[in-house]
């Protein structure tokens, strides 16, 4: 999982307000419901000190009126009167939880909601296509209008025999790969510009062999085909969409998890797992992945530097290393925020509602290296 948006959020002053509430509209009452759930939300946390125009702001994003369709879940987070996170989860807490703290509060939301995966959809025919960006939380959408590079080409093959047949067959595959070749390349530039995970390609089974074949090396390794064409806000469409995202996190967090578990299995230093040994790393911005299992408790507090990636769990450690202790995280908040600093990605091992499961590892943490620690680290 991309940890860059826990960077960016926690480069920002705090402190925050973080609120994982039950944003479900399946009853008829679902409205009064919420509003009753945040008032309890928003009385907890102006308990623990949070200001009236971070709350404002929170409450407006929470009682908004574009409410989910079934059920839901939605994390905010928010700092100095701003709304800096504001996203819909497929399921709801358990429980509305909040906190109000130097950091967010992000680990449940990475340890029990799925990757946020961007998709590019296309709707292809021999006339060119329909493109949709469905972007995490959020159904497919058009993006501009139909794309085709020659509108007035021949479309149909005609029967019968002979040079002019012959010749008017040949203009209509032209137009095909015309009007395959615009819709590619604007795939292409979404992908590049989204950074999307998968591309959803539906419609007649010879328009998407095209369509696949004119696409650039990255859209077309990303690429996934819906046997049926499904008209754009179709069930059918958002439900393909779902089921190619769900297909690609569950790829991504199966090939971590064997990385792991090789890694761990091999003498080259190239993994360590416990608390201090991935704090260790973090200092040294060796890691490339970070693992956290979500059904272990991690007790105690790290002390951290001005640097996010400066953690110890005792104060002379971090000042031997030329760091002076600034404050003192929950253990998952300092390992987390180190390992968004430093570009470590970040997988769920366990817990929560992944399902996933690695090897048993020290504390319920450990992590990927790009390089060994030298002895002693």
């Amino acid at each position: 999982m991309d940890l860059r948006f826990v960077r960016d959020l926690t480069e920002k002053p705090g402190p925050f307000a973080t609120a994982y509430l039950d944003a479900s509209h399946d009853t008829e009452d679902a409205a009064h419901a919420g509003g009753l759930r945040w008032a309890g939300a928003r009385g907890e946390l102006a308990e623990q000190g949070a200001d009236e125009a971070t709350l404002a702001a929170l409450e407006a994003a929470a009682t908004r009126d574009d409410p989910p369709v079934g059920r839901a879940g939605r994390v905010l987070v928010a700092a100095g009167g701003q709304v800096l996170l504001d996203r819909l989860v497929p399921e709801p807490p358990a429980s509305a939880r909040v906190r109000w703290g130097s950091v967010p509060d992000l680990v449940p939301l990475l340890v029990d909601q799925g990757e946020p995966v961007t998709a590019v959809v296309a709707r292809i025919d021999d006339t060119g296509g329909e493109i949709l960006l469905a972007r995490p939380g959020s159904d497919p959408e058009p993006v501009g209008g139909k794309v085709d590079a020659d509108p007035a080409g021949p479309v149909h093959k005609v029967r019968g025999g002979g040079w002019h047949h012959l010749k008017m067959q040949h203009r209509v595959e032209e137009t095909w790969r015309r009007n395959t070749a615009a819709v590619a390349e604007r795939i292409d530039t979404l992908v590049s510009e989204t950074a999307a995970g998968v591309v959803v390609i539906a419609g007649e089974t010879q328009s998407r062999s095209r369509l696949r074949g004119a696409l650039g090396e990255r859209s077309s390794g990303i690429a996934v085909e819906v046997e049926h064409s499904t008209a754009a806000g179709s069930d059918e469409l958002e439900e393909a969409v779902e089921a190619a995202v769900r297909d690609v996190v569950d790829e991504r967090r199966h090939a971590a998890l064997e990385q792991l578990d090789q890694a761990l299995g091999r003498p080259d230093g190239l993994a360590v797992h416990g608390v201090e040994p991935v704090l260790a790393a973090l200092r040294a911005t060796a890691v490339e992945t970070l693992f956290l299992d979500g059904g272990v408790a991690r007790a105690g507090r790290v002390w951290v530097g001005e640097a996010p990636t400066a953690v110890a769990t005792r104060e002379d450690e971090l000042r031997a290393m030329g760091a002076e202790p600034v404050q003192q995280l929950d253990v998952d908040d300092a390992l987390l925020r180190a390992a968004a600093a430093s570009d470590a990605a970040f997988v769920p091992l366990g817990g929560g509602r992944s399902g996933f499961v690695g090897r048993p590892v020290d504390d319920g943490v450990a992590a990927v290296l790009r390089f060994p620690l030298p002895p002693g680290a």
